[in-house]
């Protein structure tokens, strides 16, 4: 298969202009877009973006306290748009606190993706005002942002990933499923297909990590994008700080950059460490303080108010419900990223099993890589907020997707040729079954009810079942139903057979390496199916939890749509 091997640089490029096809249509060709929603996780964003690009204030709003004693959010874009919650409160009366104060209302998230947004914002603004002599929808608004912010920086990160892993000298079929895996099997997909934190934090986070440890001498364009990385990340979203910091201590002892490179590392960290201070400043009085500090939502302030910031100690319903359970679970959802915890057996071993002394600066790599890993995860079972609310997968943890990909391939590229064959084909097995799962969720929604107990039963098929799709191109000329979304179709097609095709493509690499190469293949083929067919069973039959409410899910998520119903579904 054409992305699986490649031969001469030609060979490489072609592959890349591949997969680099397979990912645009894959992100782009469909609109998941539901406005009746108002899905705060990405438009509490596109109002500061707006807020900036027209007053110019980071503020979406004031309330104000009515005669009867009542709060009332208003404001212009408020007013123009509607409610929108996960704001932070600023009380005009500082003796007072949200949410029952008159004060200034502010997204309560990280401000870095609205301040790339805002830019687009007044550009699209005044474009489309000069041409159509009117302002642009909401709508209109949200799918430019996707592609500029979104779309196309999830595209290119899969790209270079893939780029990263080639240059540290992993077989390429090996760096093809991991790509793929990570790009189309995880919560990378869902969330590359919205203006939401969690992607770009894991764009900018592995930014600086494809930086700091790319395998040839440092300069100081790569100096410079690890500062930017790093400060992007957190920017981007305040989880990501911790992560930040490990990279850039993997960055001081693997890396080891002269204090010139230090120094420019450093001042790459200032654009968006200054943009930070200057919001906190402004917002909520000092550089330090975040809007979690103000929330208004009276409920998320309870949620986090067990711990540190809503850290505490995990507990079985954390662990489960975050790694394991039908409707969040990582390891469910993303099977293949549980074998990040094999890798990390691997890396404590400094020896290669049949090639000797392997490379110490990859191997340092993998660590850091399994780490940021770790240490995502270890923040997902420890936070109250666990839950995630509607969402494909644990969102907050988006970021450790590139990561992991990273680290299982450099982990099975210091097997032994048998071994490394067997771990391709497990690899192969849940990467399949994470973009069968993923994949078509992400087609209908970009986050389930609560009530779901297995989303993939009571929510996707369904859907489907009735001819749901997302908005797309073929929609809007009237293709109708599950037909228009076919592209999309056909890339997960095209990424399962790449898959199913890469053990054998990694055989011939390894062929003469091999005793009884043939013997061997087919146990590993075997292998491969007995993997993927349980992963299967477990992911679309599991419904011990299921209550009756669940199926319900699909019927209200089929009444947010936009055209409703769309052209060939049948109402519930």
């Amino acid at each position: 298969m054409g992305l699986v091997s490649e031969s001469d640089p030609q060979g490489a490029r072609r592959v890349e202009r591949r997969l680099v096809v397979l990912l645009v249509i894959a992100y782009g060709w469909l609109f998941v877009f539901f406005p009746r929603i108002n899905n705060p996780n990405e438009l509490v964003r596109v109002y500061m973006a707006r807020a900036i690009a027209q007053e110019p204030t980071s503020a979406i709003g004031k309330r104000v306290q009515l005669p009867n004693g009542r709060f009332a959010d208003t404001g212009r874009i408020i007013q123009e748009w509607g409610w929108v919650n996960d704001k932070a409160l600023v009380c005009d009366d500082r003796a007072r606190r949200p949410p029952e104060c008159a004060g200034t209302l502010y997204a309560g998230k990280a401000p870095g993706p609205s301040l790339l947004a805002a830019p687009v914002v007044w550009l699209q603004e005044r474009a489309v005002s000069l041409v159509q002599h009117r302002a642009p929808t909401k709508t209109e608004l949200v799918f430019v942002l996707r592609w500029l912010l979104a779309i196309l920086p999830s595209v290119f990160l899969w790209l270079w990933v893939r780029r990263f892993l080639r240059a540290h000298e992993v077989d390429a079929p090996i760096a093809t499923v991991a790509t793929l895996a990570g790009a189309l099997g995880s919560m990378s997909f869902t969330f590359g297909q919205m203006l939401a934190s969690h992607q770009l934090a894991s764009v900018f986070l592995a930014l600086g990590a494809l930086a700091a440890f790319w395998p040839s001498v440092l300069d100081v364009r790569r100096a410079l994008l690890v500062g930017v990385g790093v400060s992007g990340a957190v920017c981007m979203e305040y989880p990501s700080a911790p992560a930040a910091v490990i990279v850039a201590i993997g960055f001081l002892v693997v890396t080891r950059p002269t204090p010139k490179l230090l120094a420019i590392s450093l001042a790459g960290t200032l654009p968006f460490a200054l943009l930070l201070a200057h919001f906190h400043t402004v917002a909520f009085g000092a550089p330090w303080h975040t809007p979690y500090s103000t929330l208004e939502n009276a409920g998320f302030v309870r949620d986090l108010a067990p711990g540190f910031m809503g850290i505490s100690a995990p507990s079985f319903e954390r662990i489960w419900g975050s790694l394991f359970a039908p409707y969040l679970g990582l390891f469910h959802w993303a099977p293949w990223t549980c074998l990040v915890l094999g890798a990390m057996l691997l890396l404590r071993e400094r020896r290669v099993p049949s090639t000797g002394e392997t490379s110490a600066r990859q191997r340092a790599v993998a660590i850091v890589c399994a780490c940021v890993v770790l240490y995502f995860i270890l923040f997902q079972v420890n936070h109250s907020l666990w839950r995630s609310g509607w969402t494909v997968g644990p969102r907050y943890i988006t970021p450790l997707v590139p990561f992991a990909a990273i680290t299982v391939a450099l982990a099975l590229q210091r097997l032994a040729p048998a071994a490394r064959l067997a771990g391709l084909a497990v690899l192969c097995a849940c990467a399949i079954a994470a973009m069968i799962a993923t994949v078509p969720s992400s087609m209908v929604t970009q986050g389930f009810p609560f009530e779901a107990y297995n989303p993939l039963r009571e929510i996707v098929i369904p859907l489907f079942a009735h001819g749901y799709a997302a908005r797309n191109p073929l929609q809007a000329l009237g293709v109708p139903g599950v037909w228009s979304a076919l592209p999309v179709l056909y890339v997960l097609l095209m990424a399962v057979l790449l898959c199913l095709a890469s053990p054998l493509a990694e055989a011939k690499l390894l062929w003469g390496a091999l005793e009884n190469p043939t013997l061997v293949f087919k146990r590993v083929h075997t292998l491969m199916w007995l993997v993927l067919v349980g992963l299967l069973i477990a992911q679309w039959t599991a419904m011990k939890g299921a209550t009756p409410e669940g199926k319900n899910g699909a019927g209200f998520l089929a009444g947010q749509w936009e055209p409703d119903p769309p052209p060939g579904a049948t109402k519930f």
